[in-house]
């Protein structure tokens, strides 16, 4: 099968390491434009730190993450083309549903009626809009 998308994610040789704990060990992934890409593996196998590294969260001990052809080594997590839904159920419990929902459309700058629109569409996707 010839597949000629680009590549937008590209992982080469990616390392880290919590003291004696290799959390990623050498990992080297492209991730294609369109593709849908899901991580499985047993509890504390080194998923949820692939992504912190992606995101900027975590720094690697070696290695390189490119998205988008740039380099990520000196990019910030919140300067990423990235995004992250954390296991707890509220990004920010201090925030209500419309605004946990909302917030990463903050980045877009969109207008606050068209924000509106969409947190509304999302809720109403997942059958939420009880709690809006």
């Amino acid at each position: 099968m010839d597949d000629s998308r680009e590549v937008i994610v590209k992982l080469t040789y990616l390392n880290k390491s919590f003291g004696p704990i290799k959390a990623v060990d050498n990992v080297t992934l492209d991730i294609k434009k369109g593709e849908f890409l899901s991580l499985l593996g047993p509890s504390g196998c080194g998923k949820t730190t692939l992504l912190r590294l992606m995101a900027g969260f975590e720094k690697p001990d070696s290695g390189e993450i490119t998205i988008d052809n740039k380099e990520m080594a000196n990019v910030e997590p919140n300067l990423r083309p990235t995004n992250m839904v954390f296991q707890n159920y509220a990004i920010f419990p201090h925030l209500s549903v419309e605004q946990n929902v909302a917030y990463g459309l903050k980045r877009l700058k969109l207008a606050r009626v068209k924000k509106f629109e969409l947190v509304n569409k999302m809720l109403s996707l997942v059958g939420l809009t009880q709690l809006n």
